[in-house]
């Protein structure tokens, strides 16, 4: 009977603990559920914010990298040029390695060309003038960066942008300015071509003050304080008026074209024609040179080639309508956008066809502004367009539109670095992405040795494999292969 009633107890006991135990077990099913569900929430969360994150990261720059991969393109920075909310960025100039821009108040900002950090803003002193040009330009001591507006030359210290001087203009210029030497040479508004020098003057020493014995070193350079002035040198006539930039070769001189249909080369050091070559149409678009002979676009409905050395034609392709887009001549082809016609790529040695050779037209739109090894690089202005053109049939690879970017140009016909501008003051550098250039190995990698070429998957070796045999085994001083 005792044991009768131990018994039961015992299955009650046993009944009621497991009760306890399941719903326990539920509970915690239930808190583990709960809890599985909360970190899907916080993970899903954190996805939602990084997405977010990588969408701000994109809006914020003006070409995202995602963008540019395929026309084969790599963002090397983008910087803010600080500036007044009213006060929109609207122009650049690039000045061989130089980057400057300005905005509509006459505040000129250099930019650091290989990092994008800005190095100062120097005003012009005036609101009301028109900014065409910014130029770097030796003279002395050290160089300085001449503004060309419609009515003054503005010169800063290149250091720091302090204001050397602000001169006056007796020609009212029509195009940005060129470098060449210690000149600045643009086209003026009634047909002339103008070289502006920059010369130093009131150049003093900065005595060094002494703070005690010995502080003070006669050998070391003193500081130097200086004025400059950059005035008008010499001019020359051109038939029309110079609406494009002239364009400095070196070795050669100034080239430039005109609506009166003349293209001219001028001595870079005394403004004399040296030639000149005559059509019965306007020139408004900006010349090309590559191997010593300029690619000139014309109303004449023709592309010239014309020899840099004798002012002679090479060969010229007539078209149906106007021409007025500018030519892209590098390596073996100049690349020309033709209206109703397309992208065309003419070869830059046609032989005896003195009418030309095309070599391919593409429906990419916009003007070639540099070659990759990937193709040409277009841009479309109109909608903002970037292409990417493969350069043996015309084919387009890759396109990219970049809404925000109101001014785009390339430093060079090849391999250029391209800059892209916005009026909120963003300014982007590209670059082609290289190719990788393949290293040797160093000699001690290249030599396997025999054990490890005949390591299994679990790198233990066979003792019968690793050992010659008597008749192959090397000689004193050589190596196992």
């Amino acid at each position: 009977m005792t044991q009768f009633k131990f018994s039961t107890c015992a299955s009650m006991a046993f009944i009621a603990s497991s009760l306890l135990t399941s719903a326990a077990l539920a509970q915690d099913g239930h808190d583990i559920s709960q809890g599985n569900v909360q970190s899907t929430e916080q993970s899903s969360a954190s996805k939602n914010n990084l997405d977010t994150m990588k969408d701000q990261a994109v809006a914020n720059f003006i070409a995202s990298p995602q963008s540019i991969t395929p026309l084969g393109l790599r963002n090397l920075w983008q910087t803010k040029i600080p500036h007044k909310s009213a006060s929109a960025i609207i122009g650049m100039s690039l000045d061989d390695k130089e980057i400057f821009a300005w905005d509509q108040f006459g505040i000129v900002t250099r930019v650091k060309s290989d990092t994008g950090v800005v190095l100062w803003q120097g005003s012009t002193q005036s609101k009301l003038d028109k900014i065409f040009s910014v130029n770097m330009l030796p003279a002395g001591i050290t160089s300085a960066a001449v503004a060309l507006t419609d009515a003054a030359t503005v010169a800063f210290e290149d250091s720091n942008g302090t204001l050397l001087t602000q001169e006056s203009l007796r020609r009212v210029p029509a195009t940005a300015g060129a470098t060449s030497g210690n000149y600045v040479v643009f086209g003026d508004s009634e047909g002339r071509v103008i070289w502006m020098k920059l010369v130093e003057s009131n150049v003093t020493d900065i005595a060094s003050k002494r703070t005690a014995a010995g502080d003070y070193d006669s050998n070391k350079q003193r500081g130097q304080r200086r004025s400059a002035r950059c005035i008008e040198a010499f001019g020359a006539m051109s038939v029309g008026k110079v609406v494009t930039p002239p364009v400095f070769v070196s070795g050669f001189g100034i080239l430039t074209v005109s609506t009166g249909g003349e293209i001219c080369l001028y001595d870079a050091n005394n403004s004399k024609p040296i030639w000149k070559y005559k059509s019965n149409a306007p020139f408004v678009s900006k010349p090309s040179i590559c191997d010593g002979i300029a690619y000139v676009a014309g109303k004449d409905q023709s592309l010239h080639a014309i020899d840099l050395s004798s002012g002679l034609s090479k060969w010229d392709w007539f078209n149906q309508v106007a021409l007025t887009n500018p030519p892209l001549a590098v390596g073996d082809m100049v690349v020309l956008q033709v209206p109703e016609q397309g992208l065309m790529a003419f070869s830059t040695a046609p032989g005896d066809k003195v009418n030309g050779l095309v070599m391919w037209k593409s429906k990419a739109t916009g003007n070639a502004i540099t070659r990759t090894k990937d193709g040409l690089i277009t841009w479309d202005d109109a909608s903002r367009t970037m292409s990417l053109v493969e350069t043996k049939a015309g084919g387009i690879t890759a396109t990219a539109q970049f809404p925000s970017a109101k001014w785009v140009a390339s430093t060079a016909s090849m391999d250029g670095t391209i800059m892209l501008l916005c009026d909120d003051g963003r300014v982007q550098q590209l670059k082609p992405i290289e190719m990788m250039k393949p290293t040797a190995a160093p000699q001690s990698a290249q030599t396997i040795p025999a054990a490890v070429k005949e390591a299994g998957a679990d790198g233990t070796t066979d003792a019968s494999a690793t050992e010659p045999a008597k008749d192959d085994a090397p000689g004193a001083g050589e190596s196992t292969p």
